[in-house]
């Protein structure tokens, strides 16, 4: 049969719009099971008849239905069920509707009438000796970046005995990218330490922030809405001061209380911190 014939993975690929990427993925969720695997290079074949489901999951996920919702249907096959499935994600859909409609109106009515912010103040930071830790983040591994770097920042610490001297921080450089950004997690120190070779394989190195002046406003709470309050200082330095190049002087972050030392998100206090020109910049 016609529905039978194989098709190899860059082959099906093109032929059912999904990337290779994609279909790997699919595999290993169990979506879409390639109909032959060789058992000596793992080259996976899909067959014509798979075609279908490959289109099936392909407008589902156009849609942003959940792949366990999309796994039903196509183990279902059954007009009734994927009826189902969409009602119930159309309800979802339509809660997020009207719950960014809102959003969208409060920052629009925020135009005319502004909202009392978290007040903005310049504060000067002297030079800093720092333990550096830098990574290529995207926005869904940016904690488990962090936590990482907190991680590795400390035992480096102790094993050289450096006096830490103020909170865990990150520069954020200008976002070039809408998927990936370098990021540098610091920790200031008393003096620089001779650090020991395992800290060094670990991607720690001592390092130094510059002296400026910043504009600086606290964000309480947890990171999910920490845009608002970027938008916010952003609009500040650009009635009150003149930023600094931020090749040289990017943001700081510094978390003052963060994920490290409370459980409860709503205790967690980060200061974002703007570079500003004049002392030290």
């Amino acid at each position: 049969m016609a529905g039978n014939a194989l098709l190899r993975i860059g082959d099906f690929s093109r032929a059912s719009s999904l990337s290779v990427k994609a279909l790997r993925a699919y595999h290993e969720a169990g979506l879409l099971v390639p109909a032959d695997v060789d058992p000596r290079s793992g080259y996976r074949s899909y067959s014509v008849a798979q075609l279908t489901d490959a289109a099936i999951i392909r407008r589902l996920r156009l849609l942003d239905v959940p792949l366990d919702a999309i796994k039903e249907v196509l183990d279902a096959r059954d007009p009734a069920v994927t009826r189902k499935v969409l009602d119930e994600h159309g309800a979802v859909l339509q809660e997020r509707v009207t719950a960014m409609q809102r959003s969208i109106e409060e920052l629009q009515d925020a135009v005319d009438t502004p909202a009392l912010h978290t007040p903005v103040h310049r504060r000067h930071e002297p030079a800093l000796i720092v333990l550096t830790f830098a990574g290529t983040v995207s926005e869904s591994t940016w904690i488990s970046f962090l936590d990482r770097a907190f991680a590795a920042l400390s035992d480096a610490a102790a094993a050289s005995s450096a006096v830490i001297v103020g909170p865990f921080g990150g520069c954020y450089p200008t976002l070039l990218d809408d998927d990936a950004q370098e990021v540098v997690a610091f920790v200031p120190i008393a003096a620089a330490p001779l650090l020991p070779p395992a800290a060094c394989l670990a991607g720690v190195q001592v390092g130094e922030l510059p002296a400026t002046e910043v504009a600086v406003v606290a964000h309480h709470g947890a990171y999910d809405d920490m845009e608002d309050t970027y938008r916010n200082l952003g609009a500040w330095v650009a009635e009150h001061a003149d930023p600094a190049d931020p090749a040289d002087f990017p943001v700081r972050e510094l978390y003052v209380v963060g994920r490290i030392d409370t459980d409860d998100p709503d205790e967690q206090r980060t200061e974002l911190c703007w570079p500003l020109r004049g002392a030290g910049a």
